[in-house]
């Protein structure tokens, strides 16, 4: 699996002890890939509020990795350096739990979170 260099950099160091200087702001996302069947591992920006992590995907419009939540798919995130297990789905703007999610995201990231108008992805972690 081949990254873009930035992402590749933005992985190492949320896997190693330095990872408290992106924890706040980034996840380590792993998944299958629902028509490939590839593992796929990328770093997000996320909000989170207990148990559950938020994700915009960044040019929602261009991007294809969302979609593979449009079902909800199991993940497993790295997060404050240590990995967990959960699912993860897209909420549309249409969908009731949308605004929910998208506050969420807005009150961490003021700047981008309340001009977002395309779907979110949601994570629900595991206990």
């Amino acid at each position: 699996m081949r990254l873009p260099q930035g992402n590749a950099v933005v992985l190492a160091v949320l896997r190693s002890r330095a990872h408290r200087l992106l924890s706040a702001s980034a996840i380590e996302l792993r998944y299958t890939g629902r028509r490939s069947g590839r593992q796929y591992v990328l770093p997000v920006q996320y909000a989170g509020a207990g148990d559950h992590l938020v994700v915009r995907p960044q040019h929602w419009q261009h991007s294809t990795w969302w979609r593979n939540f449009r079902t909800p798919q199991p993940v497993t995130v790295r997060l404050a350096g240590r990995l967990h297990e959960g699912t993860a789905r897209v909420v549309d703007p249409g969908d009731p739990q949308w605004r929910s999610a998208r506050q969420t995201y807005a009150t961490r990231w003021p700047r981008s979170g309340r001009r977002g108008t395309g779907p979110l992805v949601v994570i629900d972690l595991r206990p």
